[in-house]
């Protein structure tokens, strides 16, 4: 409001300004007229009672001589009594003395002092002559009337001398009173012509003033507005306008114009941080922040729009859809900001690529997107030309990626989809360049792959049943059976517990489906952790049956579950809940996951050991174990994989390997069991070589826990 106010004010500045100064020029005028015409009525006022006075006292003086001849003409009659005459001569000489005062008032006036003349000074001898004479003829009227008569004809003389000088000077005073008259009224209108012209040449320079004031305001009313011009015109401009003249204008002092003028300036500032703002708003909704890259989002737009535009131009677009292999092995070994890296470097080589000028883009992850437009409409010319770019791509990754002082082999599994944009959307063409994708990590990994319908069905079978394990536990299909594990004397020692799965969908899913599928998404932790409560809780059941209370169970955990930070604590808790004995329950691990990260492995099984609960190593001998680690950890069993037991009799390797587990096993102390024992002979043979357990078809079929205890009632 105070602006506003401020604005209006400096708008009437000039206005103001004119009327103002008019003002002051008026009242200073009238008051300097006023003081000269009060001036000017004094002197004459002055002047008026000066000639009256001269005037008046010759009529006086009269009258008094007139008294003085009567006062004589009485003393010479004797008509009146010399009491009366004292009495008249006292009334004389009284007024004689008023009169006196009179002429040294007259004499010593402004106006007669002016004019000079010497007839003052003759005026005023003549009259105390006249005074002194009358006052002794009165004085001896009524002793000695002849010598009052000889003064009086003296004071006559004198009279008239003096009569004669006071007419001369009233006359003068009356001639230089209308001078001083004249010269007044001269010196008021010299002083109004003054007054007049000083005025006319003040309202001139009031009026250029006023002109300069008003081109100022105007000149920077002018700058204001272009700035606002300027501005305005700026709004599909990336950038704002500079602003010099708004910048020089703030820069002088802090009136309202430049009160303006900052507030311009911020006003720019602002919608220069609210367009880089919306600027990066919008690139963070299109653009993937980590490579610069366009995101899943503007991917999507623009393939649409390739879509619409080829189906109206029969051309052919392309879609190159790549992933980095073992990509997770980099984050895990050098950590997340390796990873990061890795990613912006691949971007970076993108960039460089000329042939075709594809979109770039980075969906998520470790995922990379070429896409294509206006290729041809001959897909025989087509797929040549986007292959060759693909094998561009896996060239340039190929090349060894320096991270942080380390060097990174990495390579892509690159999927191609070409489309015309009439038969299938945007979500169709990035499922199949997907599936295309997987294609290539099926054949062996840093290859190309154009994209296969069968092999896409694969890809959605596998996802619909990936949708339907996550359901499995929920809807209670997963079940555990149990094959049993015998002794030499194929006597029951034990069980192991083996996943099933009875979907509603697909029927009875074989393990070697779904175990990896589960391995893969994660769902092994919780699945895992139901197989550990249902083991426990089949061997409470065990308990209570004389010919199973001394079977141990063995469950096999993965990997992934394994690494668990609270792995010990939950299976502690299990054991807690439960109350299952933990020394009849063994945990069986692969080589894999017990030769990963050995040292916190042997820490936890050290944990786990002391619980009660034993440990034997599956699959043995399909992995790459060192027997310098193996030493050192906390097992208790070595299990011989069942691909060495299969072929023990025609494959003199391994029966080699079989001969050389037993014996390293009994080296180390460790117990040895066998899987997949399928005849009598296999069974001999590794009894030959000091094998102790066995397990496989050769004695009991994987079966329920209720076919299990009828199979123990019946054989033993």
């Amino acid at each position: 409001m105070k602006a506003s106010r401020s604005l209006l004010l400096i708008f009437l500045l000039p206005a103001f300004l004119v009327i103002g100064l008019t003002l002051m020029l008026g009242y200073w005028s009238i008051t300097s007229l006023r003081a000269q015409f009060d001036n000017s009525s004094h002197l004459q006022s002055t002047d008026l009672q000066t000639i009256h006075a001269s005037a008046t006292f010759s009529r006086d003086m009269a009258l008094v001589h007139e008294q003085v001849v009567t006062a004589l003409a009485n003393a010479k009659t004797g008509s009146k009594s010399e009491l009366e005459l004292y009495f008249m001569h006292s009334d004389i000489t009284e007024e004689l003395g008023q009169l006196l005062e009179r002429v040294e008032v007259l004499a010593t006036s402004d106006l007669l002092r002016e004019v000079n003349h010497g007839s003052a000074d003759k005026l005023r001898r003549e009259f105390q002559l006249y005074r002194q004479f009358v006052i002794m003829a009165t004085d001896i009227a009524a002793i000695d009337p002849p010598m009052a008569r000889y003064y009086i004809e003296e004071a006559q003389q004198h009279f008239i001398q003096f009569s004669g000088y006071a007419h001369r000077i009233t006359q003068l005073l009356s001639e230089r009173g209308e001078q001083r008259r004249n010269r007044s009224e001269q010196v008021v209108h010299d002083h109004f012509n003054t007054i007049a012209l000083l005025g006319f040449f003040s309202l001139i320079l009031m009026l250029l003033l006023a002109l300069f004031a008003a081109r100022l305001v105007s000149f920077r009313l002018r700058v204001v507005a272009d700035a606002l011009l300027k501005l305005a015109r700026s709004y599909d401009s990336k950038t704002l306008p500079e602003l010099p003249a708004i910048e020089a204008l703030k820069g002088k002092g802090d009136g309202e114009f430049s009160l303006i003028a900052r507030a311009l300036l911020d006003f720019r500032d602002a919608e220069t941080r609210r367009r880089a703002a919306e600027e990066q708003v919008e690139h963070l909704a299109y653009y993937d922040p980590l490579t610069q890259l366009a995101n899943r989002r503007l991917l999507t737009e623009h393939l649409q729009h390739s879509l619409k535009m080829n189906s109206r131009s029969h051309q052919l677009g392309a879609l190159i859809y790549f992933d980095l292999d073992h990509f997770k092995a980099v984050n895990d070994t050098g950590g997340l900001e390796v990873g990061d890296l890795l990613l912006q470097q691949v971007a970076d080589r993108l960039r460089t690529l000329e042939d075709l000028r594809p979109m770039l883009g980075r969906p998520g992850g470790d995922e990379f997107v070429l896409l294509l437009d206006s290729l041809g409409t001959d897909p025989a010319l087509v797929a040549p030309r986007v292959e060759q770019l693909a094998e561009q791509v896996r060239t340039l990754l190929n090349e060894p990626f320096n991270l942080a002082g380390e060097n990174y082999q990495i390579t892509p599994s690159i999927g191609i989809v070409i489309f015309d944009g009439i038969e299938y959307t945007s979500d169709d063409l990035f499922r199949f360049a997907d599936s295309a994708m997987y294609q290539a990590k099926q054949a062996g990994r840093n290859t190309t792959c154009f994209y296969d319908p069968e092999i896409q069905s694969a890809l959605e079978a596998r996802t619909q049943l990936e949708r339907d394990l996550r359901l499995a536990l929920e809807r209670q299909e997963l079940y555990l059976v149990y094959q049993l594990q015998v002794d030499t004397a194929a006597q029951p020692i034990g069980a192991e517990a083996l996943l099933r799965w009875q979907s509603e969908r697909h029927g009875l899913v074989s393990p070697g489906v779904f175990i990896p599928l589960a391995e893969e998404t994660g769902l092994i932790i919780p699945i895992g952790y139901w197989v550990l409560q249902t083991a426990c809780q089949q061997l409470l059941t065990w308990q209570q049956n004389p010919k199973t209370r001394h079977l141990v169970l063995a469950v096999n955990v993965s990997a992934r579950q394994f690494k668990q930070a609270d792995f010990v604590e939950r299976v502690r808790k299990l054991l807690d809940e439960t109350g299952a004995p933990a020394h009849q329950l063994k945990l069986e691990l692969t080589e894999s996951t017990v030769l990963d990260r050995v040292e916190e492995t042997i820490e936890k099984m050290k944990q786990i050991k002391e619980l009660g609960l034993t440990f034997s190593m599956d699959d043995f001998g399909t992995g790459y174990s060192s027997l310098q680690y193996l030493k050192r950890l906390p097992l208790d069993q070595i299990k011989i994989d069942q691909s060495f037991v299969r072929d023990i009799h025609q494959d003199p390797e391994d029966a080699a390997i079989v001969k050389t587990i037993i014996a390293m096993s009994k080296a180390l102390r460790l117990h040895v069991i066998a899987e997949g024992v399928e005849t009598e002979a296999q069974q001999f043979f590794l009894m030959e070589q000091g094998c102790e357990a066995f397990q496989g078809y050769l004695f009991c079929r994987p079966m329920t826990a209720s076919e299990l205890d009828e199979q123990l009632l019946i054989t033993h």
